[in-house]
């Protein structure tokens, strides 16, 4: 009888375990595969080099219209470092400048209609500075890349990617100046900001590629530096120096073409 009942219930034991064991050892055919195969790696331990036109978009006086240059090394994927440099060409005045200078007396001849707390037009120019070169290194991170596709017919890849790192921005007279330069310890109601200021930069930028070699490069760059654009005493102890100096945002904006060597880029696995 006991023989009777332990062997329904062996076979029934063993019908159950072993699909349980079959189901174990079947392995899917993705496991441990890459997300993406056959993936075009444009970054990955490769140069880049590129060239274009940048300009500044919110200068108080003067935009400054640059040569924008920059060289970088991706370590992987998703990590660079790069060097850049933009140099000034040409300088616009701003709407803001015009206006103010407009409206201020030359010369300054005492009469009932001037206000002697104003300074002349000659005078208000001499001490405006503007920025003739910006140089740095950065750091960059890629969170963001794909492949876009236009009308369905043109299909592209691209990128974004954030930075961040320091530079230095070379500052002149922006017009012919008889201004002491800030700094030269003279006690004057006026002076001129030149020379090179040491701060950081940081910002954003977007690759769209042509090929694997060459794309389009936009960016978006903030400089911070320690400025004092007019020139004019800030702090109200009616003296114009460096204690006047506060830190400045410089936007740059830039547009140019990039080149990744080797020309050929890898491909995933």
């Amino acid at each position: 009888m006991m023989k009777r009942i332990a062997l329904p219930c062996f076979l029934l034991a063993l019908s159950l375990t072993i699909p349980g064991v079959a189901h174990a050892q079947r392995r899917s055919p993705l496991a441990d595969a890459p997300a993406i195969r056959k993936r075009v790696e444009l970054r990955d331990v490769r140069l880049e080099f590129g060239a274009g036109l940048a300009s500044t978009i919110n200068q108080t006086f003067y935009h400054g219209l640059m040569v924008d240059l920059r060289l970088g090394f991706h370590i992987n994927d998703w990590l660079s470092v790069s060097g850049f440099g933009a140099f000034n060409v040409a300088s616009v005045g701003t709407g803001f400048h015009d206006e103010l200078i407009s409206t201020l007396p030359e010369p300054a001849t005492p009469d009932s209609k001037s206000d002697f707390r104003a300074p002349s037009k000659s005078t208000a120019d001499s001490t405006i500075n503007k920025a003739s070169m910006i140089l740095g290194g950065q750091v960059e991170l890629t969170p963001f890349t794909g492949k876009y596709s236009l009308f369905g017919a043109l299909f592209a890849h691209y990128d974004f990617y954030v930075f961040g790192g320091v530079a230095g921005v070379n500052l002149k007279a922006a017009n012919t100046s008889s201004a002491p330069t800030c700094g030269s310890g003279k006690n004057t109601t006026q002076c001129v900001v030149t020379g090179t200021k040491v701060g950081g930069t940081f910002g954003a930028g977007y690759h769209s590629f042509f090929n694997n070699f060459l794309a389009l490069n936009l960016e978006l760059r903030d400089l911070l530096i320690k400025d004092n654009p007019a020139g004019r005493d800030v702090n109200g102890d009616t003296f114009a120096n460096n204690d006047d100096l506060t830190w400045t945002s410089h936007l740059l904006v830039s547009l140019g073409l990039t080149v990744f060597l080797p020309s050929t880029a890898g491909i995933s696995p």
